[in-house]
């Protein structure tokens, strides 16, 4: 039995379905998700039933992942709890550190691009999901690149973006950072456009944690981004997905820039679960 594929958007964007993600999944119908991925760049796979070691286990058929980042007081595991649900099941208080740590996610960003090695694909699955609000929204940075006019490309293949945890967590009041977390997390230069190697179309490397392009100052930088991301964000170019508990979503930090959208945190749960692959070629 092979996926049903429905396509999201005319530009980007794939929902698979008719099948279980269990061990028993043969290798090639997971490869056929890999590849779905690389092409449309968003995989939506609906109704799973996924344990944090089966959603590891799953993803480690597919690349190599993440070690799960510490995080002070959440329990370690395999995957990232991104949630207001604590270990024992009780919901967080609005102002608990790491419910306001999450915040920072409804910010337009790609994964891990301030670190070395970045992520390829990112894995989002539901275990627990908002009856209103909550969305994350998705946009193909490929599309953004091809839908500027060449007068707009000049000059930007050439341009160096240097990417910043610290920078874009700012913007959510986060600005006091150990000695050891400076060093631990150095800007990161990074081409602003690169090729896509398993599609051929360049991608715009955008994300909120840049904090300087080239020799720009702060605020120069700061408009640059302004204008590009809002072009790249545009409806037409964007796709929102509505969770249902049991969806599992995929996507290239390559080319996908994405956003959480706000909920109620002390009126709703919501209890989701994330890994991200390793792009070894970054490292």
């Amino acid at each position: 039995m092979a996926w049903r594929e429905r396509k999201l958007t005319d530009g980007f964007g794939v929902e698979l379905s008719g099948q279980l993600i269990e061990p028993a999944l043969p290798q090639p119908e997971r490869d056929a998700i890999y590849a779905a991925a690389m092409r449309y760049g968003l995989v939506v796979i609906p109704g799973q039933s996924l344990t944090d070691d089966a959603l590891h286990d799953f993803a480690g058929t597919l690349g190599t992942v993440f070690a799960a980042p510490k995080v002070e007081g959440v329990p370690p595991t395999k995957v990232l709890p991104i949630s207001n649900v604590d270990d024992a099941g009780e919901q967080l208080p609005p102002d608990d550190w790491w419910v306001r740590q999450n915040m920072a996610n409804e910010l337009w960003h790609i994964d891990n691009t301030f670190m070395r090695p970045r992520a390829t694909l990112s894995f989002l699955y539901g275990r627990e999901v908002t009856p209103v609000g909550g969305n994350t929204e998705f946009c193909d940075t490929r599309l953004a690149w091809e839908s500027l006019s060449d007068e707009m490309k000049t000059g930007l293949e050439s341009l160096t973006a240097y990417h910043s945890i610290m920078h874009s967590r700012s913007t959510y009041g986060f600005d006091e950072w150990s000695r050891e977390e400076q060093e631990r997390f150095p800007p990161i230069p990074r081409p602003l456009v690169e090729l896509h190697r398993e599609s051929g179309r360049k991608a715009m490397i955008l994300a909120s944690h840049i904090a300087a392009v080239g020799d720009l100052g702060l605020e120069d930088t700061a408009a640059m981004m302004n204008l590009y991301m809002g072009l790249a964000t545009i409806p037409e170019n964007c796709y929102a997905h509505r969770w249902t508990q049991g969806d599992l979503l995929l996507w290239d930090n390559r080319c996908i820039m994405h956003r959480a959208t706000p909920f109620d945190v002390a009126k709703y749960r919501r209890d989701m679960r994330g890994l991200r692959l390793m792009d070894l070629a970054d490292a």
